[in-house]
């Protein structure tokens, strides 16, 4: 299931007990994320979920989700799994919470809370091969980047942010945290389509 995000929103970081708006960084036009649904052929259940997360993700077993009960179109009732996207940059997780993507306390924050809610139910059909009757919208063949790129100083960026620190070794430490993201965070690049995605054809990684 894939969800077209509008806009990224700028990063957040956390070093040690401090909490920093990290400006310009990781914000860009456009933001494509997804679930995958691993479904028995035999009896219909959920296996698994995959959740990307930025670069990456992970499989969630069934039993590790948290599941909101719904009345179906049939009038019995039956149960969703809930996905958490985090504020600002979409990665998807199974409970609310922090998740701090670095080591010794200092690195990106995934945050995740209960609020809005949006009812993936509601969805289109975009592909199915094996169905043949299912027509793909032009969109989806859109193979370039789905926003600009919009390239700034890193170093400038850098000097602003390091003045909440105080100590030395927390500045080079959370330099180095900042250097070592992924290059989509360290300019305004809008993401490729879901067809451009190695999950699209293959298996989640």
């Amino acid at each position: 299931m894939w969800v077209f995000f509008p806009f990224n929103g700028p990063g957040r970081a956390k070093v040690v007990f401090i909490n920093i708006k990290l400006g310009k960084i990781g914000e860009h036009v456009g933001d494509w994320e997804h679930v995958t649904l691993r479904i028995s052929n035999l009896d219909g259940q959920l296996w698994q979920m995959y959740l990307s997360q930025h670069q990456g993700g992970s499989w969630i077993d069934s039993s590790q989700l948290e599941f909101q009960p719904i009345t179906s179109y049939f009038d019995f009732p039956t149960k969703r799994p809930i996905v958490y996207a985090t504020l600002h940059g979409h990665a998807t997780y199974p409970h609310e919470g922090l998740v701090l993507g670095g080591k010794n306390g200092i690195g990106v924050r995934d945050d995740t809370d209960k609020g809005s809610i949006m009812d993936m139910a509601k969805y289109v059909l975009v592909s199915a091969d094996y169905l043949g009757s299912v027509q793909e919208p032009s969109w989806l063949n859109f193979f370039r980047e789905w926003g600009p790129r919009i390239d700034y100083n890193l170093d400038d960026q850098l000097e602003v942010l390091k003045k909440f620190l105080l100590i030395r070794k927390l500045k080079d430490a959370f330099e180095n945290m900042i250097r070592g993201l992924p290059k989509e965070m360290l300019g305004e690049e809008g993401p490729t389509g879901p067809k451009v995605k190695n999950s699209w054809n293959d298996d989640e990684v």
